[in-house]
């Protein structure tokens, strides 16, 4: 909690700068390790469960054959809508289960604004199959997880 502290503190002034986006981060990442992905509906999701199906942010490598799956997260700002967000993310699990059974859901959940909603972090961390911080301990996980299940 100390580096996600110090990391919010630090990020402040430049949080709108374009490369400290955790997506833009996260995008770089799996286009160092030379790993595909798109954006966007599932194609599953879109045809048959058009009211439940949410954009996803990170589908490796198509919407037609996901292996994995990333939704992420970063809050710096605490609101109710997290325990919605979190609820929503247990609905996508079960879909995403159903539809593409060897399809990996994974998180990246970080930000200072899930301190404050243990319950709400508690679920969402719950929804996925694996979850990442955006240090850098874990995103060198993340980059050794990835390269393992995509390779």
């Amino acid at each position: 909690m100390i580096d996600t502290l110090v990391r919010y503190k630090e990020k402040g002034s430049y949080s709108g700068k374009m490369e400290n986006n955790p997506e833009y981060f996260l995008a770089n990442i799996l286009k160092d390790l030379n790993i595909i992905f798109e954006k966007g509906d599932l194609s599953e999701l879109l045809k048959n469960e058009f009211q439940e199906k949410r954009t996803m942010d990170f589908i490796i490598p198509n919407k037609e054959n996901p292996k994995v799956i990333i939704e992420s997260s970063f809050l710096v700002t605490t609101s109710s809508g997290q325990g919605d967000k979190s609820k929503i993310e247990h609905n996508i699990r079960k879909l995403i289960y159903k539809y593409y059974p060897a399809a990996k859901f994974i998180g990246f959940v970080d930000g200072i604004g899930w301190y404050v909603r243990k319950n709400d972090l508690k679920r969402m961390v719950d929804a996925y199959d694996e979850v990442f911080t955006y240090h850098r301990t874990e995103i060198e996980r993340f980059s050794e997880y990835i390269e393992k299940r995509i390779k």
